[in-house]
């Protein structure tokens, strides 16, 4: 906390591999941290070369994808998104939604989920290897 800011850097946040197989840094949640907000979380995504997440919901949370680096496409709710970086894309809540990677780098995003992020949240439809 810097005068009532908080500030991170994303790339120093202990990745995990999350249930949809990204690997993934929440950054910046409400329920783990005093931020001065308390209606979305922000987490850090990537997904390796050729690789893509898991088929999955969030059940009351609508999701919007900032996309850093990498190129790929979303498929949300039916429809298929090109992403590249620059691209910010909102999933409504109740969407089935997954990310591809096409390209040769990692494929790298934000995850803001408002309300916040909740593992109860979310069902996945598609295990991945």
């Amino acid at each position: 906390m810097n005068g009532g800011i908080v500030v991170k850097y994303i790339y120093d946040d202990e990745h995990f591999a999350a249930s949809d197989g990204c690997m993934l840094a929440e950054t910046m949640h409400p329920a783990r941290e005093a931020l001065p907000f308390g209606g979305y979380s922000i987490a850090h995504g990537c997904v390796e070369p050729h690789g893509r997440t898991a088929a999955h919901v969030l059940k009351n949370s609508a999701e919007t994808y900032v996309v850093l680096s990498g190129v790929g496409t979303l498929h949300a709710g039916g429809e298929a998104v090109p992403l590249r970086a620059g691209v910010c894309a909102a999933v409504p809540r109740g969407a089935e939604q997954y990310v591809v990677n096409e390209g040769g780098e990692r494929l790298e995003f934000l995850c803001i989920v408002a309300p916040p992020w909740n593992a109860d949240d979310e069902e996945i439809i598609e295990r991945r290897p």
